[in-house]
């Protein structure tokens, strides 16, 4: 239990450390092959851009879980606390439907890639497999927000029975 706990709260904070430390150590390295051995790593440019790209797909779960995405609020702090709670709950249904529509887009990409083939330049690694990695982390994404809904009526249970 306590290690679905710690991967609940921290899935995606490893994913992204992770990230961060390969495209730290593959620039690093390049850096070093390129002025001490005037010989650079074809690849590690590509799998940085990879990283970074997986990276910004994996801080959107990661900002949801966190409770730290960006939002203008200027006009729901000046309304009562109950209709700000529904508003944010209104908020995080929408969003799970435009991640849903991201993620129907996302499946279309990876078939089309898949079905002809797509690889990437350096690597020949399938592009449909990356794309998967950056729909899993559109899911990541709807899951959180789901989470973060079932939060939310917990936590006005919990008010309404204190009353």
């Amino acid at each position: 239990m306590k290690g679905l706990k710690w991967l609940d709260q921290n899935f995606e904070l490893a994913i992204l450390a992770l990230l961060l430390a390969v495209m730290s150590v593959l620039s690093f390295a390049n850096v070093i092959m390129r002025y001490c051995f005037h010989n650079a790593l074809s690849w590690s440019d590509e799998v940085c851009c990879y990283c970074l790209a997986l990276s910004a797909f994996f801080s959107l779960p990661c900002a949801i879980r966190m409770g730290s995405s960006i939002r203008v609020d200027t006009f729901t702090t000046m309304l009562p606390q109950g209709v700000q709670r529904a508003l944010h709950q209104i908020c995080n249904v929408v969003m799970i439907g435009f991640l849903a529509y991201l993620l129907k887009g996302t499946l279309g990409i990876i078939a089309n890639s898949a079905k002809v083939g797509q690889a990437s330049p350096a690597l020949r690694i399938p592009l449909a497999q990356i794309y998967s990695v950056m729909a899993f982390a559109v899911m990541l994404g709807i899951l959180r927000y789901v989470q973060m809904i079932i939060l939310g009526l917990k936590h006005k249970e919990t008010e309404g029975g204190e009353a």
